[in-house]
């Protein structure tokens, strides 16, 4: 059975076991209030009989016409209450009908007195008879109150057993909700809490690497299928590990390979460039006089060709190592770095005027030489891209964002357009031609990598003729596609 399906058959029991015990604890209650009200008519029927025994009493000692007024009162309130509409039943119904009867009896002697018989009238024959009968009636009123006085007591009782009925239900009641209770709690313990446990053993179990573990509750409820589906997720998580330590092995091997293969580009290759560029020179310097002008043409793009082919080769040998370079992660001043750099690159064109903003505290925590390489590329681009601009701005600064220090580069040089922005940071991507601004269209590559080893996400923000921000976030990043404004120029 789902789990669904008996949580829904528990609610349906303590339902009606809540409904039973309130139906049983209103039908106690009808009897206790039946009870009482019975109680209250034996009461009042019983003061009536004590009225009617007190006016006989006093009317048969002095024979008033004003007693047998009262008298008649009382029969006619005790006719009122004996026709009253209370549900009584068992002795209590008979005890009653008698009492009815003895009173209707009673009413009826007390009519037989003679008025007059206190002047002094009647024979002694006649005075006997009234004797016997005011026995005969005294001796009715006084069993009628012995009657009342049961009835009384019957109610008493009733009341007293109706009000055992409604503790023993109420205690019967509770004592099926808690077997209720009891039972659904260790239905939830069986069925959920136990699967809940052994699941959470599963994961321990798989974290610490035992991917041929098997989990398996043995029911066909919500429990099993997640374990099914679970066994499922190990065998095929054990078979992509299977397949991504292969894949390891593979990559390992490749990577030993392009190790080879930088260093055969590293000393191979630079020989004959150095070559190609060394005898171009000396053909220029040796035979220029002998030459004419398209020869010379000739020989200087030869030499152009082979320091750019070797330009080329720095950095991608410069990207591998930012690949394979173990982080030596510890707090760096990029403040400091950033003004020492701006000094130096200041000197390889002091004839320039470019106003260098560099904002003071900026420290992060990174792997020093990684970030002097990407901290370089993004300030000699953001020279490069100033050197036609008039009014030069370089800033280099960070913000708060949260929790997050946002750090970043810009300035009011050419930008480029955000259209081509999915192509900055790829490797020999260059969104202006060379013979406007040289390069090899390696940097922003190189500094993606470096950013991406610290776990870092960069992004730039610029416009065609507005200049260019790069951004990088030192701490974990809340909000990737927060809006940056342009903070050079």
């Amino acid at each position: 059975m789902k789990i669904r399906s008996k949580a829904r058959l528990a609610a349906a029991l303590m339902l009606g076991t809540m409904v039973l015990i309130a139906t049983s604890i209103g039908w106690a209650d009808a009897q206790v209030r039946a009870a009482v009200e019975q109680r209250r008519q034996s009461t009042t029927i019983a003061d009536a009989l004590n009225d009617m025994r007190m006016v006989t009493f006093e009317y048969l000692l002095n024979r008033r016409e004003r007693a047998r007024l009262q008298e008649q009162a009382v029969w006619q309130r005790l006719e009122r209450l004996f026709s009253a509409s209370v549900d009584i039943r068992g002795s209590s119904a008979r005890t009653l009908a008698d009492l009815r009867t003895q009173t209707e009896a009673s009413h009826r002697l007390f009519a037989e007195v003679d008025p007059t018989l206190d002047r002094g009238g009647g024979d002694e024959i006649q005075r006997r008879f009234e004797t016997q009968l005011s026995s005969r009636l005294l001796i009715l009123q006084q069993q009628s109150l012995v009657d009342a006085a049961r009835l009384i007591d019957d109610s008493d009782r009733l009341i007293d057993a109706t009000q055992r009925r409604v503790v023993f239900w109420t205690v019967a009641g509770l004592a099926m909700m808690a077997l209720v209770t009891a039972t659904a709690a260790w239905f939830f313990r069986r069925d959920v809490m136990d699967p809940v446990a052994r699941l959470e053993g599963a994961t321990r179990e798989v974290a610490s690497g035992n991917w041929d573990f098997e989990l398996d509750v043995g029911t066909q409820d919500e429990f099993g299928e997640m374990a099914r589906h679970f066994d499922a997720m190990t065998r095929a998580l054990r078979d992509s590990f299977q397949q991504l330590e292969l894949s390891n092995r593979e990559l390992s091997s490749l990577n030993k390979e392009l190790e080879s293969f930088s260093y055969s580009v590293s000393h191979d290759l630079r020989s004959p460039l150095r070559s190609m560029d060394g005898f171009s020179l000396a053909l220029i310097e040796d035979y220029g006089d002998k030459l004419d002008e398209e020869a010379l043409d000739y020989l200087h793009r030869i030499r152009s060709a082979s320091q750019r082919m070797g330009r080329l080769i720095d950095e991608l040998l410069g990207l591998a190592r930012v690949t394979r370079a173990e982080l030596r992660v510890h707090d760096v001043d990029l403040t400091s770095m950033a003004r020492e750099m701006a000094t130096s690159i200041q000197k390889t064109q002091p004839e320039r005027s470019v106003r260098w903003e560099i904002d003071d505290g900026v420290v992060v925590r990174a792997d020093r030489d990684l970030i002097q390489i990407a901290l370089q590329n993004l300030l000699d681009n953001a020279w490069k891209f100033t050197s036609k601009t008039a009014e030069a701005v370089i800033r280099v600064g960070a913000k708060r964002e949260g929790a997050d220090q946002v750090c970043f580069v810009a300035d009011n040089g050419a930008g480029f357009d955000m259209a081509y922005a999915d192509r900055l940071f790829g490797a020999f991507q260059r969104l202006h031609h060379e013979d406007d601004y040289p390069g090899t269209g390696i940097g922003l590559a190189i500094v993606q990598r470096v950013f991406r080893r610290h776990g870092w996400p960069v992004w730039a923000k610029a416009s065609l003729g507005g200049g260019a921000s790069f951004f990088f976030r030192t701490l974990e990043p809340t909000d990737e596609r927060r809006e940056q404004g342009h903070l050079a120029g």
